[in-house]
């Protein structure tokens, strides 16, 4: 017997195949299809190739148009969009949940939930001093607060996070901690690869000071003396990055387009690299070290705790103080002391399948809360 089809909407304001964000809604999708839900997807800006990619799903797609310029004016007129939207599919459907995976008031299930507080620290931590956009940071103080408030259920990728929500006044029993998990079959070791057959190491990200690709530039101008025989891989978009690479002009960097699959660029690096300043959780760490790969990164981010041993990589403590040494110094000791062979490389990946399996993931977590409502 068939099981009755159930409903369930997602709001995204932009949906391609390259985004971090959506790469996880995406996955969430696909896990509530398996599971009898009908997806309403509510999007502002989608790619044209996200049709095609999501043909497979039972989907219901709703354009809900806005400004990209300015963001604050963009992101009201998406919410008030959303819910007229969800008002129409509600007297179909009943008062089934809508999905975010920003701060967006009209959700009540909200994933990824971050902390406005946390990242105005972390943004004078790193170096990038305060918004110079007041409004920007009105709204997102307003959204998180409304957020907090109305959400049936919210999901954080960092127990800090949770930590001060909950001494905000937000109930624990709405808040859980969760992980992103990534599909250990994609990424796994490239064995007819092994690491030291590789020349490269790899960063990506868009924004240099949020990724920390500035540091990263900044520390290569010696380690490309010290390993002469490597490169910098940067995989990036937009004109800040290629300004500032000319700005250090530190030989042997390469600057690469995102794409929708990672493991091309993964499969060509010894080392992978993940700085940032603040991140909701950091897919690239726990791609990596599913591919085999040793990761240096920041506290700052959430998928840092699975770096738990040596032959995993690298934390640095991220606090604006000399912060291109102590990754330099960190990238000099994994170079030195990594495990370069295939047997190191399936340590990384069968640690990462461990961790895992040992914590709540999102996938499992959205199909439970979702079939709970109904």
């Amino acid at each position: 017997m068939n099981r009755e089809q159930r409903h369930i909407a997602f709001m995204l304001t932009s949906l391609s195949p390259t985004g971090g964000i959506e790469r996880d809604a995406v996955k969430c999708m696909r896990a509530l299809a398996k599971e009898n839900f009908h997806i309403h997807l509510i999007v502002a800006f989608p790619h044209a190739d996200m049709v095609e990619v999501l043909s497979d799903l039972p989907i219901t797609w709703y354009r809900a148009r806005t400004l990209k310029r300015p963001p604050t004016i963009g992101q009201v007129v998406f919410c008030i969009k959303t819910s007229q939207i969800l008002k129409r599919i509600r007297r179909l459907h009943g008062d089934m949940d809508c999905v975010s995976f920003e701060n967006l008031p009209p959700a009540s299930i909200l994933i990824g939930c971050t902390s406005q507080k946390l990242w105005r620290k972390a943004r004078m931590q790193g170096g990038m001093g305060r918004s110079l956009r007041p409004l920007w940071n009105i709204w997102k103080s307003y959204s998180e607060k409304q957020c907090l408030l109305n959400a049936r259920k919210i999901a954080t990728y960092s127990e800090q996070v949770r930590q001060t929500f909950i001494q905000e006044g937000t109930p624990a029993e709405k808040l859980d901690r969760l992980i992103i998990p990534v599909d250990t079959r994609h990424f796994a070791p490239q064995t007819e690869s092994p690491l030291h057959e590789r020349r490269e190491i790899l960063i990506i990200g868009a924004n240099p000071k949020l990724k920390g690709i500035d540091i990263m530039l900044a520390a290569w101008e010696d380690l490309s003396r010290q390993w002469p025989e490597l490169s910098l891989r940067i995989v990036t978009q937009g004109w800040k990055v290629n300004a500032l690479a000319k700005k250090f002009a530190a030989p042997r960097v390469t600057i690469s387009p995102f794409i929708s699959d990672p493991r091309e660029y993964y499969n060509r690096a010894r080392l992978v690299v993940a700085p940032s300043v603040f991140e909701s959780w950091g897919n690239v760490v726990i791609e990596a070290l599913s591919s085999g790969i040793p990761v240096i990164t920041s506290t700052q981010v959430p998928s840092s705790e699975i770096i738990d041993h040596a032959e995993l990589g690298l934390s640095i403590d991220r606090d604006g103080r000399q912060d291109e040494l102590k990754l330099s110094e960190a990238i000099t000791e994994v170079l030195n002391n990594m495990d370069v062979e295939i047997s190191g490389m399936e340590l990384r990946h069968q640690h990462v399948e461990t961790f895992q399996h040992n914590n709540p993931e999102i996938t499992s977590w959205i199909v439970n809360q979702a079939s709970t409502h109904h």
